[in-house]
């Protein structure tokens, strides 16, 4: 199985090790250039890590929009194993004062994703049509709508463009995401932890991923086997496109 989108810069080396017991996939999202990184530097050291390099919208400002120029030069100087970039995104209700210096470095994301044939990683909240607009516009063709809580009548496009979206541990309590995974077609769900991050008193971990499977096949009203065997085909599909195979 695959943890579409987990901030496995954040952990220790010793919760690392941990981790690596799950017997996950992870594709390891980054949140600026010094996270980026160390996730080149995990994947170097954990082949069951996917590095996703990026710039998290949260940290873009006036100061660092220039820091794109950095984060090509990382895709240029690793293009050996930079095949997604991640987190990267709008945000318009946590950011909303930066939304013009995160517009203008998005742009410049997608660009680069563009040049470089890249997958995206998306961090969209209260962005979502926005995102999709501008990532279906440049031909994007591989991308992961992370943690999507999005409008409902936007999941067919999502679909026939061949993008995704991941399914968080939150759904145990976020009824938003819940009602996503009732009307997503089964072609476009993957999972993901997020973690570490924290939602409301839950702290987020690779190993809630299974839980969450659990309860997507209740939602979907299927088996846990059959939930498993449509995911693990979705993830095989995505790391097809990109080149790579589950650990």
């Amino acid at each position: 199985m695959i943890d579409a989108h987990c901030h496995l810069h954040e952990y220790s080396d010793e919760e690392i090790l941990e981790i690596e017991r799950l017997g996950l996939t992870i594709i390891a999202v980054s949140d600026d250039i010094p996270s980026s990184i160390r996730t080149l530097e995990l994947s170097q050291r954990f082949k069951w890590v996917i590095p996703a390099i990026g710039i998290h919208p949260w940290e873009i400002s006036a100061e660092t929009v220039n820091d794109i120029e950095k984060l090509e030069e990382l895709v240029e100087n690793h293009r050996n194993v930079v095949r997604i970039l991640g987190e990267v995104g709008l945000d318009k209700r946590f950011r909303k004062e930066t939304y013009s210096y995160q517009l203008e470095a998005f742009r410049r994301i997608v660009d680069l994703a563009q040049k470089y044939d890249l997958a995206l990683n998306l961090h969209c909240v209260d962005a979502w049509r926005e995102v999709l607009e501008i990532v279906h516009r440049a031909g994007i063709r591989i991308a992961i709508f992370h943690w999507y809580t999005g409008p409902v009548e936007l999941l067919n496009e999502i679909r026939d463009y061949g993008y995704f979206i991941s399914i968080n541990p939150a759904i145990s309590m976020q009824e938003k995401h819940r009602k996503i995974v009732e009307c997503a077609p089964l072609e476009v769900l993957l999972v993901e932890s997020d973690a570490p991050y924290k939602y409301r008193g839950m702290e987020l971990h690779p190993r809630m991923i299974f839980d969450t499977l659990r309860i997507i096949a209740d939602i979907k009203k299927l088996s846990l086997e059959q939930i498993v065997e449509v995911i693990e085909e979705n993830a095989q599909r995505l790391l097809k496109e990109l080149g790579l195979s589950l650990r």
